[in-house]
């Protein structure tokens, strides 16, 4: 019995092991798009408003600020709800999908750190929103998209500088009706993505 008890302990520890290293090796997909985030939905629009004028307001305090683990709980207008691990099945996420149901009037946030090994100025950020988005870097409120809009990958891009270490990426998506999705990824100067970089879900 106690060789049993041994062997099990060993059998959960190389379990743990495996996924400790499979979350270290998190990376971009072959064309550069970050698939795995942390997501916290979803949140119901409140009476008589849209994504169009919520978008510009914090919907959870301090929202540029997020650094959530996998399993924390935040309340958002008195609804409890847990940051999710997920991975996108292809180079954007569906919330819809990931939820397993249709979910109108309704938002949402998608968190990721990016580990870089030294600063990497003037990269091309590309994104996408279904509908409305807004996004902040290491804190810093840099992108809004504030009308509702078909997903199309890549469809607004700007340079950005990722720190050498960890980068903190907020991304919140509104849906007013149908389709609720987005997409992200990082080029280089010339505009060749970026697949060596390191995705974590940890702060």
């Amino acid at each position: 019995m106690r060789n049993l008890t041994t062997l099990g302990r060993l059998i959960i520890f190389s379990v743990y092991l495996i996924s400790a290293n499979a979350a270290d090796a998190l990376k971009p997909d072959s064309q550069g798009y970050v698939r795995n985030w942390l997501m916290l939905a979803p949140i119901t629009f409140p009476e008589g408003r849209g994504g169009t004028d919520l978008i510009y307001q914090d919907q959870i305090s301090h929202e540029a600020a997020l650094k959530p683990a996998a399993g924390e709980k935040t309340t958002v207008n008195r609804k409890e709800l847990t940051w999710t691990p997920i991975t996108a099945s292809t180079n954007y996420f569906d919330f819809n999908q990931i939820l397993k149901s249709a979910n109108d009037r309704a938002m949402g946030f998608m968190v990721t750190y990016i580990e870089c090994d030294q600063e990497l100025p003037g990269v091309i950020m590309a994104l996408g929103s279904n509908d409305e988005g807004r996004l902040y870097l290491n804190g810093v409120d840099i992108y809004v998209f504030a009308e509702p809009r078909t997903l199309e990958p890549d469809v607004d891009k700007g340079r950005v500088t990722l720190k050498k270490g960890v980068n903190v990426v907020v991304f919140k998506i509104f849906n007013d009706q149908g389709n609720w999705q987005g997409s992200m990824r990082f080029l280089d100067k010339s505009g060749v993505p970026l697949t060596n970089l390191k995705i974590k879900l940890a702060p």
